[in-house]
């Protein structure tokens, strides 16, 4: 009754043989309790494991089932994120969600859940997988639940992001969620999750939502505009992709002004995540309005700018190799001209209560690595340091490990503001 895909050779091997001697130890055990057993030899097929690609076989080949049949599918399938994905991965990836947009966005796990899904479709079967605890959070929730549910489908049991260890040499620890999905509308949905001493708790709902909370099935896709009017746009800040040539850190700001002390025009602040957050200086080469003679008087700045130029010039991508042709520039420039703006990490700490957010001149460079509205208001500080918007940030945002990831287009175009007065305006500000 024991059924398996294994794509490796030797694990397929070692299964097939970890049954017939997990097959040994019961008849064992069975000839201590009644004194007598089942003749191991000749080893007889035990269980039905097949070497392959599960994302390229059909399940219910190596699994025949009927609507009636009593099946359960469990896994812990690759956790690979986009990035770290293979041509092959990819191709395969193309084949399970053919017919489905956004797959991209999606972490590879998330092919077995949907297979998974479309196999106990319409049955008595039910499945759980291992899983990175991001297909539960942001984007992708919203790409990967939705087709799942209109199947028909809940999610029965869950369990909460926790962080995953194992006994492997230089061992990463992973974090994940386990997530069971069933057809059986009947049964209350179980969630478990670990309370501050880590021990789990259950509890019995009615439904779990896509973000493993009580709720409704419902997922918040991204959008490119804000949900309500009136308020203003949010941007990423500008990202160099100048592997490090622009950027200065105090030491070789006062290397580069003891050499050339007139780069002093060319030189600003800048503001990553880590520099907000922990008050750290940071300077870069903003180059903007400097002319080819500007920066060919200077030779040691005219030196980080040709290195900008090889590097992007040795990029893959085709788009980072036109910019060598405009290597003093940032790659995306988004600075406002003037005026104030509101920063915005993309990645703070889960252990804070709100996400800290600052108020920053046109002339402090804000990174890539947060996010900016431009001539934002008091008003709308005011309402993102809300814990409100906090609460709502935590539920729909995506996590880098555990730490909060904010999105513009998953947390704040989507949140819903509030209609406000303009004494209550006042009030807020």
């Amino acid at each position: 009754h024991f059924y398996g895909i294994e794509i490796d050779d030797f694990a397929h091997e070692i299964a097939r043989l970890s049954l017939w001697l997990t097959e040994h130890q019961l008849n064992q055990q069975w000839e201590a309790d009644f004194g007598q057993k089942m003749a191991t030899l000749p080893l007889r097929s035990s269980g039905n494991i097949v070497s392959g690609n599960s994302l390229q076989l059909d399940w219910n080949e190596v699994c025949p089932k009927t609507t009636d049949t009593e099946v359960y599918v469990i896994g812990n399938p690759p956790f690979k994120g986009a990035a770290g994905r293979s041509i092959l991965q990819r191709e395969d990836m193309a084949i399970v969600f053919a017919g489905l947009s956004g797959i991209g966005a999606l972490d590879f796990v998330s092919c077995w859940f949907w297979k998974g899904a479309l196999y106990i479709q319409g049955s008595k079967a039910e499945l759980a997988l291992v899983a990175t605890n991001s297909v539960v959070q942001g984007e992708q929730a919203s790409l990967l639940w939705p087709p799942i549910f209109d199947l028909g489908i809940k999610i029965h049991f869950a369990y909460n992001s926790f962080i995953w260890e194992n006994n492997a040499r230089d061992q990463a620890a992973v974090h994940v969620v386990i997530v069971g999905l069933s057809t059986n509308e009947l049964a209350r949905s179980v969630l478990y999750q670990q309370n501050d001493t880590n021990q789990w708790h259950m509890s019995f709902l009615k439904n779990i939502s896509p973000y493993l909370v009580e709720g409704s099935s419902i997922a918040v896709t991204k959008r490119k505009h804000p949900l309500s009017s009136g308020i203003s746009i949010m941007l990423k800040g500008s990202q160099p992709t100048d592997s490090g040539y622009l950027l200065l850190d105090t030491h070789e700001r006062e290397q580069l002004l003891n050499v050339e002390p007139e780069a002093i025009t060319w030189i600003r602040p800048i503001l990553g995540a880590t520099e907000f957050l922990h008050s750290v200086d940071r300077w870069c080469l903003w180059l903007e309005d400097a002319t080819e003679g500007d920066i060919s008087s200077m030779p040691e700045l005219r030196k980080k700018v040709e290195a900008v130029k090889q590097f992007r010039l040795s990029s893959s991508k085709a788009s980072t190799k036109k910019k060598a042709e405009i290597p003093h520039l940032f790659d995306e420039i988004r600075q406002p001209k003037n005026g104030e703006y509101i920063l915005v990490p993309r990645h703070s700490s889960e252990r804070r209560s709100y996400i800290p957010l600052g108020f920053f001149d046109h002339e402090v460079i804000c990174s890539d690595a947060n996010l900016m509205i431009p001539d934002g208001t008091k008003y709308e500080f005011g309402v993102l340091s809300s814990l409100m918007h906090n609460d709502w940030m935590r539920l729909v945002a995506g996590r880098l490990e555990s730490r909060y990831r904010y999105s513009a287009t998953i947390v704040y175009n989507t949140f819903p503001w509030p209609d406000s007065t303009p004494e209550q305006r006042y009030h807020i500000e």
